[in-house]
């Protein structure tokens, strides 16, 4: 039974995914940070899908914990065969109102999560000679945003990590990828204004947002995937910026 781990995995897409993954037959290991309530109705959801999922209590931008699941994680599986970035945070300022708190925290866990998650599979990936890392971006990591100036460098910063781990492992046959899910009404997004999302949505060329289950399934598909890899998938219709 294959086995994916994703930060992140309790709540919005990332449970999503998770229940994607379980459905299509794999051990989900998912983790979240402090909302024990979402962590214990996800795995509800998830072990109902598949009894070998598990969640566990992990801060993704703290290196040791990060280790500490993944460890773990190798100790209930024989393999570990795709790992799966999507914790988030964000903070929305225009730069000069933005507090160095607020950056640290947002590069904190999207980018130095990344890093995290990453170092810590790569040695079983490579002894395995086998494995997947997907980081979850956003289309405006190469478009820019007004007021969203640490979010969209971070997830910028994945994609220049993925092309160069794409480049160092692929050798020992890692693929790693970046996936850009589209605009969803996730909990970073909550604080939207109405005017707000219809702006959103105006910049799509078929004039809808993209379609969730869509977005799962294109992920198990790519997670199985053994010929791609340092690429970028914008999975709505938005027309992408420079990367």
């Amino acid at each position: 039974m294959p086995t994916v781990l994703i930060t992140g995995g309790t709540r919005g897409i990332g449970l999503a995914l998770g229940k994607n993954f379980a459905q299509q037959g794999w051990s989900v290991e998912a983790c979240y940070h402090q909302d024990e309530a979402s962590a214990s109705s996800a795995l509800k959801e998830l072990q109902a899908l598949n009894p070998s999922c598990q969640v566990t209590r992990c801060d993704a931008g703290q290196p040791v914990e990060v280790q500490t699941w993944v460890n773990e994680v190798q100790e209930r599986h024989d393999t570990i065969d795709c790992g799966i970035h999507n914790a988030g945070v964000t903070h929305n300022a225009r730069l000069v109102n933005l507090e160095e708190s607020q950056w640290d925290e947002t590069l904190q866990v999207h980018l130095k999560g990344a890093f995290n998650l990453s170092q810590a599979l790569l040695i079983p990936m490579i002894r395995q000679k086998n494995g997947h890392l997907i980081y979850i971006s956003s289309l405006v990591a190469s478009t820019g945003n007004i007021g969203q100036g640490a979010y969209t460098a971070a997830k910028a910063g994945l994609v220049g990590l993925a092309r160069t781990l794409a480049r160092e492992y692929g050798s020992r046959n890692i693929r790693v990828n970046v996936v850009n899910p589209g605009f969803h009404k996730t909990r970073l997004a909550e604080g939207l204004s109405p005017e707000a999302e219809q702006n959103i949505l105006s910049w799509h060329l078929l004039g809808r947002s993209a379609d969730l289950a869509e977005v799962c399934e294109f992920f198990t598909w790519l997670a199985t995937s053994q010929s791609i890899s340092g690429q970028v998938f914008n999975l709505d219709s938005r027309l992408p910026g420079w990367l």
